[in-house]
């Protein structure tokens, strides 16, 4: 394991995971409930988000990955998880919630 890594870092990185994990969980369940597309996508940005720490993660704990190329996927798949997510925002933005 990665000594120079601070103890603290870990545990944010674990409640990220966990925090990111239940959100996804409650995302794919509104999603399935309602059937709507932008809850879906919803789900999968931030299933794409939590991966994306988790894997960065372990590529560098278990791995032994550069941190700074951990670093450029795990920003990478934040960044790709946003734009899904600023997507099903957009795929919802027609809803009629505004038409009561």
């Amino acid at each position: 394991m990665n000594g120079a890594i601070p103890l603290v870092v870990i545990a944010f990185k674990t409640v990220t995971v966990l925090l990111g994990g239940l959100i996804t969980y409650f995302a794919v369940r509104a999603a399935r409930k309602t059937r709507s597309t932008g809850l879906t996508y919803l789900a999968v940005g931030f299933a794409t988000v939590t991966a994306g720490s988790m894997l960065a993660g372990v590529a560098d704990q278990l791995f032994q990955l550069e941190t700074a190329s951990a670093l450029v996927f795990e920003n990478a798949l934040t960044t790709a998880g946003f734009a899904i997510i600023a997507y099903s925002l957009y795929v919802t933005s027609g809803s009629s919630f505004g038409s009561r």
